[in-house]
């Protein structure tokens, strides 16, 4: 943890941090759980695909609570709501499957209200960390909290991964409310209040949020949200590969699944710790660009190694590395370049465009899934990632001086 001493020093930032962690470790338990917990219910690669293309397709819509956040005088009442309200979804899901009744329409209306909840979570927790350290430490910070709550993410990898071949994955819901309520408590010192501007509609607040990325001072970050939104069309292709390559290609599926996705997760860690420590402010297009190249090259690897499981993990590893790289560089470009008054809405118009293009990417390849062997679809996600990263860096001159 060298050169973050200065960072966990502020006694409210670590209390911010250690909140992340423990909801991000919750969210490891239930990523890894509802995926599986799809496929298994239905056995289809269409089901997976509709259910991460609902989730994210509420992510999506953050934009609105974008506006509710900018007007909230201390973000820490987001965080005291709204971790319990996502345990009291998570305990739903974790009763409803011990007692056998969950189905799938059930399922997929209690991901819409977690999801709908964690919108403003999110938006919460983005907003906080330039009210906290200064502009010239936020990559760092943002790589901070992402490596630790991504080595928090392994460990809910690794107990999801494990409860799901003992017990299955009813243990990982209730694990992920409890997870829920620990990030609330651990958000109690975390007071970020704030002074919101003139008071206005909630139309209003929307329409301004919007005009301010219609200004010329938000060119790079037009470049910026346009490049990730054709990145994001394919970027949740690692966690449905992972899953059909583990039911499709290796004896002991759920153990597979298990330790595939770890290794994606520990690449993310090692990825942020890097990102962090280099702190390349000013090479922030060569960071991106070249992230998204090699991700597609590593995909193709990790498939082609099938079946040996250690050269697929190492790929998976490179993957998590690279794939970390352009939402740390894009939140701490917006949390350094936005107006404070209108940073939640800032994030989360920028996050809309990106949101929609995921969960339309993913809806697609769980569609392409039922039809296709794993290995052309890998190699068709790919070329993609390629082509984004190439065709970007020809597209968006600003996006080549993307710096701050």
């Amino acid at each position: 943890m060298a050169g973050y001493g200065g960072l966990l020093s502020n006694r409210r930032f670590r209390y911010y941090w250690l909140s992340q962690a423990a909801g991000d470790a919750g969210y490891a338990v239930y990523a890894i759980s509802i995926v599986w917990l799809g496929y298994r219910i239905s056995g289809s690669a269409l089901v997976v695909g509709v259910l991460l293309g609902v989730e994210f397709a509420v992510y999506a819509v953050s934009f609105l609570a974008g506006a509710v956040i900018d007007r909230v005088q201390n973000l820490r009442h987001v965080l005291l709501l709204g971790y319990p309200l996502q345990a009291a979804g998570a305990f739903a899901l974790g009763v409803l499957l011990l007692e056998g009744r969950l189905t799938v329409p059930t399922l997929l209306l209690l991901v819409v209200f977690i999801s709908f909840v964690w919108d403003f979570t999110w938006t919460a927790n983005n907003t906080i960390p330039p009210y906290l350290v200064r502009d010239e430490e936020l990559l760092k910070a943002n790589s901070l909290v992402s490596a630790v709550s991504g080595g928090n993410q392994i460990a809910g990898y690794a107990v999801g991964g494990v409860l799901l071949l003992l017990v299955g994955p009813s243990t990982g819901m209730l694990l992920y409310g409890a997870l829920n309520l620990l990030a609330a408590l651990l958000a109690l010192p975390v007071s970020v209040p704030r002074t919101p501007g003139a008071e206005e509609r909630l139309s209003s607040r929307l329409l301004a949020g919007w005009r301010f990325l219609t200004t010329k001072e938000a060119a790079p970050l037009r470049a910026l949200t346009l490049f990730a939104a054709l990145q994001g069309t394919v970027s949740l292709a690692p966690p449905l590969l992972i899953t059909l390559l583990s039911a499709e290609r290796y004896a002991a599926p759920a153990t597979t699944y298990g330790l595939l996705f770890t290794a994606y997760a520990v690449g993310g860690v090692a990825g942020s710790l890097l990102l962090g420590s280099a702190n390349p402010r000013r090479h922030l297009a060569a960071v991106i660009l070249g992230a998204t190249a090699l991700e597609g090259a590593l995909i193709v690897g990790a498939v082609l190694a099938v079946p040996n499981l250690l050269p697929s993990a190492l790929a998976w590893f490179g993957v998590g590395w690279c794939d970390i790289a352009l939402w740390t560089v894009l939140l701490a470009y917006v949390q350094a370049r936005a107006p404070r008054p209108m940073l939640g809405r800032t994030i989360t118009n920028s996050y809309l465009f990106r949101g929609t293009a995921r969960a339309a990417g993913v809806l697609l390849l769980g569609l392409l899934g039922t039809w296709y062997a794993v290995g052309p679809l890998a190699l068709a996600v790919g070329v993609v990632f390629l082509l984004v990263a190439l065709g970007s860096a020809a597209a968006f001159p600003t996006l080549r001086r993307l710096a701050y």
